[in-house]
C-alpha cells in the first residue's frame, strides 16, 4: 500500500494488542481480562507441577533406601506420602490442561470476532474513499491487507495471548520457585540468563524488518497476479509473457530473499539457545558443587533443600530446565508474531485512512431542472504538479439541452465528466447544479440526481435482469424490457441461453464490450434521473447498432434530461445544443455544429479530417 503521510509509528506487541482490544466490544474485553487471569492461573498450575516434580523426585528417589548387603530396608520408601503427592501432581496438571483449553477457546473467538469487525470497518472506509484513492494503491494489495493481513494480525493475537502472557508467567513463577528451593543459585542464574540470551532481542527487531518487507512484497505479488489475469488477452497479444514471467520471478525472489533473513534470524538463535541454556546448567552445576564443597547454604525455605546435594540438584535443575526452556519458547512466540506485527502496521494504516472530509450544511437537491454552470474551474490530479488537466473552463447547460464534448485524447473532456461526477474535487472556480454550488451537494445525493455511463463497462457477478435494476428496486421487469428493446440490448439477450437471468461471471468478461456497453447504457437509463452523462458510451458498438442507440437517445430518451456527451463519432453530436472542444486543459471553441464550421477552426479541421 502506497505511504500515507501520517506519522510513523512503533508497531510494538501492545500496539498489536491494543489494535485487536479496541475492536471488540464490553462482553468480550471482559473475556480478555479473565483470559489474563486464566493465562496467570495457567502458568500456576505449569509451574507448580514442575515444582512438585521435582520435590516428589527429591524426597522419594534419593534417600537411602536399601541397607549395605542391598536389602530394601523396611518403612524406607513411603508409599502412602507418593501416592498423596502424586495425587496432588495429578490435580496440577488435569487443572493445567483444563485452564489451556478454556483459555485457547476464548482467545480464539474474541480474536476474529475482532478480525471481522475490522474486515467491516476497513471494507466501509475503502467504499468511502474517493477514486483519487485508487489512482496511487494497488487493488491486490489492498485486497491482501484486507484477507492475509488482518488474518495474520487474529493468529499473532491468539498466539501473542496464549504464549507470550502465559510464558511472561511461566518465567516470573519459575524464577519464583527456583529462589524458594534455591536462593544463592537463582541469584547467579539470573544475570548469567540474560547475559546469554540477550542476543534474541537483537534477533527479534531484525527478523521484525524483514517480515514487514515480506508482507509489502506478498501485496505487490498480489496485485500483480491480478493484473496479469484482468489483462491477460494484451499480455498474449503484444507477447509479453517472457516479460510477465520475469516480473513474477523477480517478485517472488523478492519475498524468497526476505523470507530467508527473517527466518535465518530465527533459526540461527535455536542452536545458540540450546548452546547457552546447556552452558548455563553446566555452571549453575559446578556451582552447586562447590557449594556442597564448603557448605555454602542454599537459602531456601524447604528444609531438606538447604543443602547442595543430589536432591537438591535433582530439584533445583528440572526448575532450571523449566526455566530455560520457557525462555526458548518466549522467544519463538516472539520471532512468529512478527509477522502479525508487519501486518499490524499495514492494517493499521487502513483503519487510519482519513475519509472525505462531511459536508457541512450541505444542500440536498431533489426535484432538479438539471441546470448546470461551470465557471472558471481549474484542476490537476497530480497536486504536487504545475501542469492543470483543466484550466479556467467556462460553460452552461441549460435544462433538457445536449452537451457534446470534443477533443483529442488527453484534452480534458474525461476530466470535466470526473468533475461533474464528483469523483474528483476541483481546485478552483465554481460548478453550479441549478444554482447549487457542487461542494455542498454530497454524494449519494448527487448520485440520486445523476446517471453516468463511463468508457470501461463494469457488470456485477449477478443476473442481467439484476445488473439492470441496479439503479433503483422500484424498476419492474417490463420496464427492463422495454428499455432494452429502446437501447437494442434485447437482442442480445434473448440470444442468451437464460435470457435476462444469465448469471455475468468474471465482471461481464464472457459479454463483449460492445454487449457490455449496452447493458451499461440501458442500466443508465433505467435510473430516470434528470442529468445524463455519456463517456464515450458507444465507442464499442457497431455502426448500425450506435445509429439506433442515437436515435433512440435523440427522440425518446433523452427528452427532458440535461445530457453531457464525450462522442468519439462527431457525426453522432451534429444535433447537440451546444459542443465543447477542448485541447490542453482548456476549451477553446464552444457552439453548435453550424456555428462552428462557419467559424473555420479546430472542430471544423477536426470534423473535416475525420470524414476524409
Amino acid at each position: 500500500m502506497a505511504k500515507n503521510k501520517q506519522k510513523e509509528k512503533k508497531f510494538s506487541t501492545w500496539r498489536l494488542f491494543k489494535l485487536v482490544y479496541d475492536f471488540l466490544d464490553k462482553k468480550d474485553k471482559k473475556l480478555v481480562i479473565i483470559g489474563g487471569f486464566i493465562c496467570f492461573w495457567n502458568a500456576v498450575f505449569y509451574v507448580g507441577g514442575t515444582t512438585l516434580t521435582g520435590v516428589i523426585i527429591s524426597l522419594f528417589f534419593s534417600q537411602k533406601m536399601f541397607d549395605a548387603s542391598g536389602k530394601v530396608i523396611p518403612g524406607a520408601f513411603d508409599v502412602k506420602g507418593f501416592i498423596i503427592w502424586n495425587s496432588i501432581l495429578a490435580i496440577f496438571f488435569i487443572c493445567y490442561a483444563i485452564v489451556r483449553f478454556i483459555q485457547s477457546r476464548i482467545l480464539i473467538a474474541i480474536a476474529y470476532k475482532a478480525a471481522t469487525k475490522m474486515r467491516k470497518v476497513a471494507m466501509e472506509k475503502l467504499i468511502e474513499m474517493p477514486v483519487s484513492f485508487y489512482d496511487k494503491e494497488k487493488s491486490g494489495d489492498l485486497i491482501s491487507v484486507l484477507i492475509n493481513d488482518i488474518n495474520n494480525l487474529a493468529n499473532s493475537f491468539v498466539q501473542m495471548f496464549n504464549e507470550t502472557w502465559n510464558n511472561i508467567f511461566n518465567v516470573i513463577l519459575s524464577i519464583l520457585a527456583m529462589a524458594f528451593v534455591g536462593f544463592t543459585l537463582t541469584a547467579i542464574v539470573i544475570p548469567l540468563s540474560v547475559l546469554f540470551f540477550s542476543l534474541g532481542y537483537f534477533m527479534i527487531s531484525k527478523a521484525r524488518k524483514s517480515y514487514v518487507l515480506v508482507q509489502q512484497d506478498f501485496g505487490d505479488l498480489n496485485a500483480y497476479v491480478e493484473e496479469m489475469l484482468t489483462n491477460s488477452k494484451i499480455t498474449q497479444t503484444f507477447d509479453r509473457q517472457e516479460t510477465a514471467e520475469k516480473n513474477f520471478k523477480k517478485i517472488t525472489h523478492d519475498i524468497y530473499w526476505h523470507s530467508f533473513k527473517g527466518d535465518v534470524c530465527i533459526k540461527f538463535f535455536d542452536p545458540w539457545f540450546i548452546i547457552s541454556t546447556n552452558l548455563l546448567v553446566l555452571l549453575i552445576s559446578l556451582f552447586a558443587i562447590i557449594f556442597n564443597i564448603k557448605n555454602v547454604p542454599t537459602l531456601s525455605i524447604f528444609s531438606f533443600f538447604s543443602k547442595a546435594d543430589a536432591g537438591f540438584m535433582i530439584a533445583y535443575t528440572s526448575l532450571l530446565w523449566n526455566y530455560t526452556g520457557t525462555l526458548q519458547v518466549f522467544f519463538n512466540v516472539i520471532f512468529s508474531i512478527q509477522i502479525g506485527l508487519a501486518s499490524t502496521k499495514r492494517v493499521f494504516r487502513l483503519l487510519e485512512l482519513e475519509l472525505p472530509t462531511k459536508i457541512k450544511n450541505s444542500i440536498e437537491l431533489k426535484d432538479i431542472e438539471g441546470h448546470i454552470e461551470f465557471r472558471n474551474v481549474c484542476f490537476r490530479y497530480d497536486k504536487n504538479s504545475s501542469k492543470y488537466q483543466l484550466k479556467n473552463a467556462t460553460f452552461e447547460a441549460l435544462p433538457g439541452q445536449i452537451i457534446a464534448i470534443v477533443g483529442p485524447t488527453g484534452a480534458g473532456k474525461t476530466t470535466i465528466i470526473n468533475l461533474l461526477s464528483k469523483f474528483y474535487e476541483y481546485e478552483e472556480g465554481s460548478i453550479k447544479i441549478d444554482g447549487v454550488e457542487l461542494t455542498k451537494i454530497t454524494k449519494k445525493n448527487l448520485r440520486d440526481l445523476m446517471s453516468v455511463v463511463l468508457q470501461d463497462s463494469f457488470m456485477f457477478n449477478e443476473t442481467i435482469m439484476d445488473n439492470l435494476k441496479v439503479a433503483s428496486d422500484k424498476i419492474t421487469n417490463q420496464e427492463v424490457y422495454e428499455m432494452a428493446s429502446l437501447t437494442s440490448a434485447h437482442n442480445f439477450i434473448q440470444k442468451l441461453e437464460k435470457g435476462y437471468d444469465t448469471v455475468i461471471e468474471n465482471s461481464g468478461q464472457s459479454l463483449s464490450q460492445g454487449e457490455r456497453q449496452l447493458l451499461s447504457i440501458t442500466r443508465a437509463l433505467l435510473g430516470k434521473k434528470k442529468v445524463l452523462i455519456l463517456d464515450e458510451a458507444t465507442s464499442n458498438v457497431d455502426s448500425n447498432t450506435e445509429q439506433i442507440i442515437q436515435k433512440a437517445l435523440q427522440e425518446e430518451l433523452m427528452k427532458d434530461r440535461t445530457s453531457i456527451v464525450i462522442a468519439h463519432r462527431l457525426s453522432t453530436i451534429k444535433n447537440a445544443d451546444l459542443i465543447l472542444v477542448v485541447d490542453d486543459g482548456q476549451i477553446i471553441e464552444q457552439g453548435n455544429h453550424a456555428s462552428l464550421m462557419e467559424a473555420k477552426g479546430y472542430y471544423f479541421n477536426l470534423y473535416e479530417n475525420q470524414f476524409k
